[in-house]
């Protein structure tokens, strides 16, 4: 995948989502399919929130010699963000501003800072490229999660 297709997916990322939830009630969105799964909102939470924290990372890796990334607990940020709580509408404002955002900080770095490396601790060695790459995965897997969780609706 490269750099272009990367940004374009992640500018069209939140149109995608739009797509998947059009329709569904305030009530909808906030449903959890099981008590230990999240709602379709706390999912686009998630995504906006993983969207920043991989804005971080990217400066990190662009401008650090080697450094070591931030992990983060998905799941306390969940409790601690208060994902069901969020309002929508301002989700909306904000997963296209950070979904936006990583994809113009991407298009601005130099080919040489496309390849700089640093380590994630849970899965090694990353570049800004493979960082890029697992983001659009992530975001693909959690809109397949969001299109099943409509079809429970």
């Amino acid at each position: 995948m490269d750099r272009t297709e990367i940004t374009t997916y992640l500018r069209q990322l939140p149109d995608l989502i739009e797509e998947v939830l059009h329709g569904l009630s305030d009530d909808e969105l906030r449903l959890r399919p099981s008590p230990d799964e999240w709602s379709a909102l706390e999912v686009c939470c998630h995504l906006r929130d993983s969207a920043q924290e991989e804005g971080v990372r990217v400066r990190c890796l662009a401008e650090e010699d080697g450094p070591t990334l931030a992990t983060y607990d998905q799941e306390a940020w969940a409790r601690e963000r208060n994902y069901q709580g969020e309002d929508i509408r301002r989700l909306r404002t904000t997963l296209r501003a950070f979904l936006g955002g990583l994809a113009y900080q991407l298009e601005g770095l130099s080919d040489q800072q496309w390849e700089r490396g640093g380590t994630h601790p849970e899965t090694g060695p990353v570049t800004v490229r493979s960082r890029a790459e697992d983001e659009v995965e992530h975001a693909l897997a959690h809109l397949e999660q969001l299109r099943a969780i409509r079809d429970q609706a």
